[in-house]
This record gives structure tokens, sequence and C-alpha cells, in this order.
């Protein structure tokens, strides 16, 4: 059987990583502000709205209800 040499496969060489692409740092990155943008937008938004005690706060005076 004859086999010409281009259907041998060449294990003498291990091939070379061209390593991460920039993109995916570029990715990383961006992705870790977003984190970070949105705790900061949670931090600066959490007091909205809270006001404690409240003035509109139901108060009854829980003593005076015995049946």
């Amino acid at each position: 059987m004859i086999v010409s040499e281009d259907e041998y496969l060449d294990f003498s060489k291990v091939p070379e990583s061209r390593g991460i692409p920039s993109v995916v740092y570029w990715v990383a990155v961006i992705g870790i502000i977003g984190i970070f943008a949105v705790g900061g937008a949670t931090v600066y938004g959490s007091g909205y709205g809270h006001h404690w005690p409240a003035n509109t706060t139901l108060r009854i005076d829980l003593s005076t209800m015995h049946e």
C-alpha cells in the first residue's frame, strides 16, 4: 500500500498557543467595572424611601387590646 507524505500526522512539533485574545481581557475589565457600578448604585440607592422611625407608622397601644 502506497501512502503519501501528507497523510501522516506529524507529532514531532508541539503547537504553540497564541495566548488569550485581547477581547477577553476587555470583556473581563468591562464586566468587573459593571459589577462595581451595580454594587455602587445599590449602595447609593439603598437609603431611598427609608425613614426610621416612619412618621406614618400605625401606632396602637397593644396593652389595651385584650378581650
